[in-house]
């Protein structure tokens, strides 16, 4: 919704620049907040199966943004 606000000229370039920076300070505290309540403890009862399914999963999903990525390079011309 911010994002659609600035596109139409609804902020200008201070409040952009402040709502940038309370973004980045928002998502650091947010993943501050879900590393302080990783408990290693219990991921290691878990074994290594989901571990490597996490893993796995996450290296499909940067090959397929790569496929995408060169395949509209090579359509488009970017």
């Amino acid at each position: 919704m911010i994002s659609l606000a600035v596109s139409l000229g609804a902020f200008n370039a201070d409040q952009v620049k402040s709502l940038a920076n309370l973004s980045r300070w928002a998502f650091l505290l947010t993943f501050a907040g879900v590393g302080l309540r990783t408990n290693f403890r219990e991921l290691s009862r878990q074994g290594l199966r989901p571990f490597a399914v996490g893993v796995l999963g996450e290296v499909l999903i940067a090959v397929l943004t790569l496929g995408l990525v060169v395949g509209a390079n090579r359509i488009w011309s970017l």
